[in-house]
């Protein structure tokens, strides 16, 4: 297995090229730089769509990854905004957060499935994350859910026990 691929694997990113990684020894943090690969750069990050490109946003962004251990990551990158028809001037799509996000899709799943195990609670102290966080984090996740399709779609029969 490459380095490059190694990376990709640790770090639950697909489509994206890892340019260079920092440890910072003292405060056990690693930084993890990338960039989307050519095929999914410049895309609206609301809506999906190829747009051109309209300055380079507001420099650098960091996004929370899963930790490697004791060690927490973050993945920074460029982030661009892309004039889209729809919705103008946005923040350009990147493969590993969803749009307005300060975490990986990686690390939303994992806290979703840990509020549902566990109390919130107990979820702050293993993520390392504000309490307020959880909960942004289960909304975001659940309107994913949502939008997949409707939950009620081919139920034919209900039953009802007590009245």
């Amino acid at each position: 297995m490459r380095n490059a691929s190694l990376w990709r694997s640790l770090l639950g990113v697909e489509k994206t090229v890892v340019e260079d990684i920092e440890f910072d020894e003292d405060d056990q943090l690693l930084v993890a730089h990338v960039r989307p690969r050519a095929r999914v750069r410049g895309r609206c990050g609301r809506c999906g769509r190829r747009s051109p490109g309209y300055d380079r946003g507001e420099g650098r962004r960091r996004w929370r990854a899963l930790d490697l251990g004791t060690v927490q990551v973050y993945l920074e990158a460029d982030a661009p905004r892309v004039a889209c028809r729809q919705h103008g001037p946005t923040v350009a799509a990147v493969p590993w957060a969803r749009h307005g996000a300060g975490h990986t899709l990686v690390f939303d799943e994992q806290v979703a499935w840990l509020a549902t195990q566990c109390s919130k609670s107990a979820v702050t102290e293993l993520m390392r994350i504000a309490w307020r966080t959880v909960g942004a984090i289960i909304t975001r996740v659940w309107t994913d859910v949502e939008a997949l399709g409707d939950r009620f779609a081919g139920l034919r029969r209900i039953g009802i026990d007590e009245i």
